[in-house]
């Protein structure tokens, strides 16, 4: 079947022209010379590339944009822009577009962006296809199907089906939460080893004079206690993978058994007088500085280079905003199922909090956060305040804290950041008070301030509520 594009633009000669290198590639076009034309092809047909112009009658590219990725998370869209107008291009980055090409149109370019799109979808739809189906129970957030329409994520979908074609040693890098075990889960599931066990060692839960046993297996009577024989993850995962996670957690004398079964083949289980061959896959992860643990000899460099063949690095979620508004509607579908409610999606204040949030635990933590929603909010759309305190609060310190006091003319030469921070938030709340006649509650609705933080900044600024009231 071949793929179909749709070109929204005012111009005909420029239609004209779109039209005809699309077909060059093999594409089926429509046309659209407005905005709202161009919005109802797009809901109402599927389309493998859409061409928006920003400046267009009825609705602009923008608005079309944020409209069809709302309804359409998955569509690739490519915008139209004008040379001097790098803020809307900016704009329809943030606000999940594929790409942008300015104007005047250079062929060279458009096809490229052709290519890049079309194999962008292929990466897609191979990665969902072969992500791993839940095979024991998990919370519904941590599905193992992946969400994210970032470059960066597509880049990591095209590494992960190069890598799962060989059986080269992967070393997964990344903070926590960003999905570590999720991708080696992919990369296995794609695998020529995907009909055989994938078995996972946490290698920071294992206490040290348990862990040569818990790899390699141990023979009856091998130490005390040891009252039957035990086969090892190592013989578990035979023919399949093995999941080393939290890798740098290894010591030092563990390293260099690790090291010898990378070269060799084979594990010696504790007691035991012979080797046995193994063929395990080894996958291994950790969010640790490796490089800096080898200069301090907490990590051997030996065993870096045979575990680093295929590095894949994994961006933390604050590297990658445009894919929040995707994830969030992931979780709100699966808190639906577990919950049982109806919720429909996020307010746009609350969708714009979320993407300002630094999100120093991830993926995990947005899961989180959208689960708390679920518990706080009443209604069938997640506003503001039912978001965790600790986000909002987050938000409302970083807004806090490129503002200047109130009193324009005090000078600053005696403040410090600590002090113009602390002399805003004050006379904010002093404002904030009298304009709600020192009403905590309506204070806090209006201003926007979690109740919690609002008292303890009166607390802490020895402000009388009761002296902003008129009653």
């Amino acid at each position: 079947m071949k793929p179909r594009a749709l070109i929204a633009d005012d111009e005909p000669e420029l239609r004209e022209g779109l039209r005809l290198a699309l077909q060059s590639k093999g594409f089926d076009t429509d046309e659209a010379a407005d905005g709202a034309s161009a919005l109802q092809k797009a809901t109402t047909s599927p389309y493998d590339l859409i061409l928006l112009d920003v400046l267009m009658p009825l609705k602009t590219g923008l608005e079309v944009l944020e409209q069809i990725k709302t309804d359409n998370p998955k569509a690739f869209i490519v915008l139209i822009t004008a040379h001097a107008n790098v803020k809307d291009a900016v704009s329809a980055m943030q606000m999940g577009a594929f790409d942008y090409i300015e104007k005047p149109l250079k062929k060279d370019r458009l096809f490229e962006l052709i290519e890049e799109a079309l194999q962008a979808r292929d990466l897609r739809e191979r990665a969902s296809l072969s992500s791993p189906k839940e095979s024991s129970p998990q919370s519904p957030g941590s599905s193992p199907d992946f969400v994210g329409e970032s470059k960066s994520m597509l880049k990591i979908f095209e590494l992960i089906n190069r890598v799962s074609n060989v059986n080269t040693t992967v070393l997964i890098r990344g903070e926590n939460g960003t999905g570590k075990e999720l991708v080696a889960r992919a990369i296995h599931a794609q695998s020529s080893r995907r009909s055989k066990p994938f078995v996972a060692i946490n290698c920071g839960a294992i206490p040290e004079n348990l862990m040569e046993s818990e790899f390699f297996g141990h023979e009856k009577g091998a130490f005390t206690g040891a009252d039957q024989r035990k086969i090892g993850k190592f013989q578990f995962a035979s023919g399949g993978t093995l999941f080393l996670d939290e890798v740098a957690e290894l010591p030092l004398n563990m390293q260099v058994k690790l090291l010898r079964v990378l070269q060799e083949k084979r594990i010696n289980p504790v007691g035991s007088n012979r080797d046995f061959p193994v063929d395990v896959r080894i996958i291994a992860a950790t969010n640790r500085d490796l490089e800096a643990m080898m200069k301090e000899n907490l990590f051997r460099n030996d065993l870096f280079y045979r575990l680093n063949v295929m590095p894949v690095f994994l961006p933390p979620l604050r590297e990658r905003v445009e894919d929040i508004p995707a994830l969030v509607r992931h979780f709100v579908r699966s808190f639906n199922k577990k919950h049982g409610r109806q919720i429909e999606d996020l307010s746009v204040e609350a969708l714009n909090h979320l993407k300002e949030y630094p999100w120093p635990g991830n993926i995990r933590e947005l899961e989180n956060a959208i689960e708390h929603s679920f518990v706080m909010e009443s209604t069938s759309q997640i506003q503001d305040p039912s978001l965790p305190d600790h986000i909002r609060e987050t938000i409302l310190d970083k807004a806090e804290g490129w503002n200047l006091p109130f009193d324009s003319e005090k000078s600053l030469s005696a403040l410090d950041f600590r002090s113009a921070k602390e002399n805003f938030e004050k006379e904010f709340i002093i404002l904030a008070l009298k304009q709600n006649n020192g009403r905590i509650n309506q204070t806090c609705e209006k201003a926007g301030i979690p109740k919690n933080t609002l008292l303890r900044k009166i607390q802490k600024y020895g402000i009388q509520a009761s002296e902003y009231g008129n009653d």
